[in-house]
């Protein structure tokens, strides 16, 4: 049979699709490809809804946080590590995360 097309958005090569949505509570989505090889070639976005809310109503546990620090990533902040919505340096495509250091 054929696959479900429910949420579903068919993006031809050199195509794009914009979306706009209003979020209505705090949230982290993770939107992607459902081929591997796409995936890692970057074809995925994360949307983030009400990030200053986040910040001031969630915290992240003290053993997530030394994850990040011992993989050299920010472990504060917003996407970029700044705060509030000061996305400064965030690059506008996506970037490989640094090579993970050995234990």
């Amino acid at each position: 049979g054929k696959p479900m097309l429910r949420d579903t958005i068919n993006v031809l090569p050199f195509e794009y699709v914009k979306l706009r949505f209003c979020g209505s509570e705090p949230a982290i989505m993770y939107t992607h490809c459902h081929v591997a090889a796409h995936q890692a070639a970057g074809l995925a976005v994360t949307f983030v809804v009400a990030p200053d809310v986040m910040q001031r109503t969630q915290t992240i546990p003290e053993e997530l946080t030394q994850m990040c620090l011992r993989q050299g990533l920010k472990a504060s902040g917003n996407a970029i590590g700044n705060h509030g919505l000061d996305f400064t340096g965030l690059s506008p495509v996506p970037v490989e995360a640094p090579p993970r250091k050995a234990n």
